[in-house]
């Protein structure tokens, strides 16, 4: 018997052993990665992005979280994989479609004094194929402006990233006085830089410095300001800390998105006082993405805002404005230290072809702010409840990079705005 028992246990030892170096055997190894379709977009960063690499073990879950990494790089509108056994290993393949990123564009619209105002812009935005944003832009709207942006955000590693940007903005901001509107020209000028840091797929870091003048002028003959040239004209030299923390889950489909979204960004300055008390802006945004069938897209967005609370002044940095917040309201039609706004829409695919895309746009905005001088709790009033539903159309080109022409038209329910029953609002973009 006891001969028995050491004879089984050999087999036994003999049988796992073998089990095992079949399993080892049968352990699929990548032994090859390449890259297809990328005609601009160079493969060693492509391979310096993503997490799979030669050696490791096939990993599907791992390779799909690098496909929807590559779906975000300005760079690429669409990626595939493929994997293939052969005598070697393992051989995976990334398919690329590139988005054509050296991009115009050109923004028309309505001034604050009504008149016809635009932006132009040059911007690569897969510069030496390797996600570098280069550009600039000229705005006129009722007064030039011009900036000059360059962002490298894998410059140090895949993970960490520089950019730097100069701006020179002078556009006619409206003055909310108790009594009286007064009608100013606002500059903000000066150089930025940012330190990109990404740490994980999901959660992404923006930590930025900006160093300008901030400077606010009557506009002497404008109607509106006559009798009004002893109002106060703030200036000073600030300094701007600002963090931005971005948490990213959203399945990129072309123009159909799925999944959640939260940005919160914290400005911080140095320098603030007499009329410009501004210490701190926080704004927190959250965006949910869903797909309704094969061609519906629903899309809904909270935004808060808060600003500290000001004394005996009216330059104040929250606003209410066709651009940010309530499509169809008018340009900056009402200031204050904070504020609640909901955007809410369902677009439709009316037409897809091979690159373009007719989608129509059916929103509800809601905002509400408070005032100066006004409680938190009084951003419940009606008084500040702007409501504007609206319809809309967007021309889609699936590979130009933000290729989004976007025509919409608010119509007003409650609240106070420029246009007496609601207005167009043209952009690039989708609007959230």
């Amino acid at each position: 018997m006891k001969h028995l028992f050491y004879f089984l246990c050999l087999i036994s030892i003999s049988f796992y052993s073998c089990i095992y170096s079949q399993e080892q055997q049968t352990e699929k190894i990548i032994s090859e990665l390449t890259f297809t379709g990328n005609k601009k977009t160079k493969s060693d960063f492509l391979y310096r992005l993503i997490k799979t690499k030669i050696g490791q073990q096939l990993d599907k879950e791992k390779i799909q979280l690098d496909i929807d990494r590559l779906k975000r790089l300005d760079g690429i509108a669409h990626a595939e994989y493929s994997v293939k056994e052969t005598l070697k290993g393992v051989l995976v393949n990334y398919d690329i479609v590139e988005n054509f990123s050296i991009i115009p564009g050109l923004n028309i619209g309505q001034a604050n004094d009504d008149s016809f105002s635009f932006r132009t812009s040059l911007f690569e935005f897969n510069g030496l194929g390797r996600n570098i944003t280069f550009g600039g832009f000229y705005q006129r709207e009722v007064f030039d402006s011009f900036g000059i942006f360059l962002n490298h955000p894998y410059l140090i590693t895949n993970k960490l990233g520089l950019g730097i940007n100069y701006q020179d903005l002078t556009t006619q901001q409206p003055i909310y006085f108790p009594t009286q509107q007064v009608n100013y020209t606002y500059t903000r000028r000066g150089p930025e830089l940012t330190l990109f840091y990404e740490k994980d797929f999901n959660n992404r870091f923006e930590f930025r410095t900006k160093i300008f003048e901030e400077e606010y002028r009557i506009i002497e003959g404008d109607p509106q300001n006559i009798g009004k040239e002893n109002a106060p004209e703030p200036s000073i030299s600030k300094t701007m800390f600002s963090t931005i923390y971005d948490y990213v889950d959203i399945d990129i489909e072309y123009h159909q998105l799925k999944g959640f979204q939260n940005n919160f960004l914290g400005q911080y300055f140095v320098g603030g006082e007499g009329s410009l008390q501004t210490e701190f802006i926080l704004t927190n945004t959250s965006s949910i993405y869903k797909r309704i069938g094969r061609k519906g897209n629903w899309a809904s967005r909270l935004q808060l805002t808060l600003s500290n609370e000001v004394d005996d002044s009216y330059f104040v940095p929250v606003v209410i404005d066709n651009q940010i917040n309530v499509r169809g309201g008018g340009n900056t039609i009402a200031r204050g230290t904070a504020s609640a706004a909901f955007n809410t829409e369902y677009r439709h695919t009316f037409i897809e072809k091979n690159w373009f895309v007719l989608q129509s746009n059916t929103f509800l905005d809601v905002a509400t702010l408070r005032g100066v001088g006004q409680d938190i709790g009084d951003l419940f009033k009606q008084d500040n409840l702007k409501v504007y539903p609206g319809i809309g159309i967007r021309f889609i080109h699936k590979r130009i990079f933000n290729a989004v022409v976007r025509i919409d038209y608010g119509f007003k329910l409650n609240g106070s705005g420029v246009a007496e029953d609601g207005g167009l609002v043209f952009g690039i973009g989708q609007y959230f």
